[in-house]
């Protein structure tokens, strides 16, 4: 790991350690605030509102069993049993056992809150004229609900066991407003010619209320209690009403007690709900999660706010130590790599700082500078020695080639005389005039192609070769300067060692092109004998000093004027024969 790190620069190890030492904890410290105390928040407000509404169930209970034994003394009043039990008595008689019941039911009521019935349909025939629910909205009744599975039949059903139902409210009550009613049954397991009656008490949906609106729970809160198939039994929200079926979770729904949040996104609830065994009935307590985190979120907001101001700050601070520290050692790192002695360093890279950055700048241009000059007097002697080099290598070339021309023109005028030695005679003179080149080292193409046409005039009339040779010269190579005589060498292994016995069905071919800012030069024979092209590279590289000393000398001087990039080299041609490639850079003519 810390290998690793040492490769880093220092940039890079700076993002490292700021994203590591400081970037990494905010995050983190970020999270716990946001994220975990956001949890912890939720279950802590979960589990205070869990214990609030197992309490309040507890109350609501209390108050559903205060109801249940007002009607227990209901039960065993005589006004009940007298108009149950009586034998059949007069008209008088039945409206006075009517008028007694009718006010002791009265008596337990109270106005727009509770209020208690008996419901007899047996008695439905004895008391006719006894006025219906719709009219008033409590005494005895003789007409009710009796179909199998409604709440008259299951109080009967109960057997003595009272039970809650969700009934239309009695009296006045065009809007079919519903209420929530604890109904019980007074069936009489050992008289069975006992009629069957039904004690009512509606209006017990604004008893819990009371209780239930007392609580104090976050804002957009609802209290519900609710039956077993999720019917609203009472509330204290607005927007629901008594007998609507509240739409929960399933996973409320199933379950007896507990806590469930469920998230959807900015719509999301927190459920605490208990259920009780003895009322059948299950409080629960439905808030809205942004008013438990409300508080929460507007801190986290703060927080926010600190730490993208923090980060501007640290931000400004890190680009500050980038631009100012970091950024000039840079500057400073890469101008040393790539710095090669002998190249003069720009005035750019001069730093107006007097701290220890700005010395270590200094110092290192200074050191350039003595460099420099140690690089330029060892680079003048050097191209001295070159020079001399050079200088020896092309006067080991002249006088060899004018041997063997004179020779000829000596054979030529013995055999033949006239007009074609005269011609002999002037290539020669070409030839002595361009390789002597006024003393230079360089001349232009255009030059060295006169010097190769000579060369090849005199080889066609000496050894009456016939040989064709086809020129492709683009005329923008002809300004290029290039060093003289070094297209002679190529030729003349070209013609002795490819197409000298070929007679006109030799092809010399000789290409000058500039490609991608080099000038290339290409000289082919379609010789008969394949060469060995290993063995000419080998030539080349000098590993065979004894040979091909003609080719060695051009390449060597090529690499002597322009550098080790550029050179000769030789390649087969497909159609048969071989290609000699010279590349070297543009020198154009003064």
């Amino acid at each position: 790991m810390m290998h690793r790190l040492y490769k880093l620069n220092l940039k890079q190890q700076f993002v490292l350690f700021f994203v590591l030492l400081i970037v990494l904890p905010i995050l983190l410290a970020y999270w716990l605030v946001s994220v975990k105390v956001t949890s912890v928040t939720e279950k802590q407000m979960g589990d205070t509102l869990f214990q609030l509404a197992k309490t309040s169930h507890l109350t609501l209970d209390e108050v559903i069993a205060s109801v249940d034994g007002t009607s227990e003394k209901l039960l065993i009043s005589p006004e009940i049993r007298r108009l149950l039990d009586a034998p059949v008595y007069t008209d008088y008689d039945r409206l006075k056992e009517y008028l007694a019941l009718d006010q002791l039911l009265m008596n337990y009521s109270s106005p727009n809150a509770i209020n208690y019935s008996v419901c007899i349909p047996d008695l439905a025939m004895r008391y006719t004229f006894a006025p219906t629910s719709d009219v008033k909205p409590n005494g005895v009744f003789f007409s009710c609900d009796t179909l199998p599975g409604g709440w008259f039949q299951d109080a009967v059903n109960g057997r003595g066991s009272g039970i809650i139902r969700i009934l239309v409210k009695p009296g006045d009550n065009a809007s079919s407003e519903k209420t929530a009613a604890y109904v019980r049954g007074m069936t009489s397991a050992h008289d069975k010619d006992r009629p069957a009656a039904v004690l009512v008490i509606t209006g017990l949906n604004s008893l819990l209320q009371k209780n239930i609106q007392s609580l104090r729970i976050p804002s957009g809160g609802q209290i519900v209690l609710l039956d077993k198939s999720n019917t609203i039994l009472a509330d204290n929200a607005e927007n629901l009403a008594v007998g609507d079926v509240l739409s929960v979770p399933a996973s409320v729904s199933g379950a007896e007690q507990g806590v469930i949040l469920e998230r959807n996104g900015r719509d999301s609830w927190m459920y605490a709900f208990h259920s009780s065994a003895d009322s059948k009935t299950k409080l629960l307590f439905k808030i809205p999660r942004q008013s438990i985190v409300g508080e929460h979120e507007g801190i986290r907001q703060l927080f926010n706010t600190l730490m993208i101001a923090y980060f501007i700050l640290l931000l400004l601070a890190s680009l500050y130590f980038i631009r100012h520290i970091l950024s000039p050692l840079s500057r400073l790192t890469r101008l040393t790599r790539s710095f090669e002695p002998g190249r003069t360093l720009g005035n750019d890279i001069r730093v107006d700082r007097h701290d220890e950055i700005g010395m270590l700048h200094q110092s290192f241009i200074e050191m350039t500078k003595r460099l420099n000059q140690t690089v330029h007097d060892k680079y003048v002697l050097e191209l001295k020695h070159k020079e001399s080099e050079l200088a020896l290598l092309h006067s080991q070339i002249n006088p060899h080639l004018l041997y063997n021309t004179l020779e000829s023109i000596h054979w030529r005028i013995r055999l033949e005389g006239g007009e074609e030695s005269a011609e002999m005679v002037r290539d020669l003179s070409l030839l002595m005039r361009i390789g002597l080149s006024r003393g230079e080292s360089l001349i232009t193409v255009e030059e060295e192609l006169r010097h190769v046409e000579a060369y090849i005039r005199l080889q066609l009339k000496r050894y009456e070769y016939g040989f064709v040779v086809h020129w492709d010269i683009e005329e923008e190579t002809k300004a290029v300067r290039i060093p003289k005589v070094i297209l002679q060498p190529l030729v003349e292994n070209a013609i002795l060692h490819g197409i000298r016995k070929m007679g006109s069905d030799g092809r010399l071919s000789i290409s000058l092109r500039i490609k991608a800012g080099d000038l290339q030069i290409a000289i082919a024979d379609n010789g008969y004998r394949a060469a060995d092209i290993s063995k000419l590279h080998a030539i080349l590289e000098g590993k065979l000093p004894q040979q091909g000393y003609g080719i060695t000398n051009v390449h060597r001087r090529i690499r002597l004027h322009f550098g080790d990039g550029y050179g000769l080299s030789y390649k087969e041609v497909a159609s048969g024969g071989t290609q000699a490639v010279m590349v070297m850079p543009l020198h154009p003519a003064d």
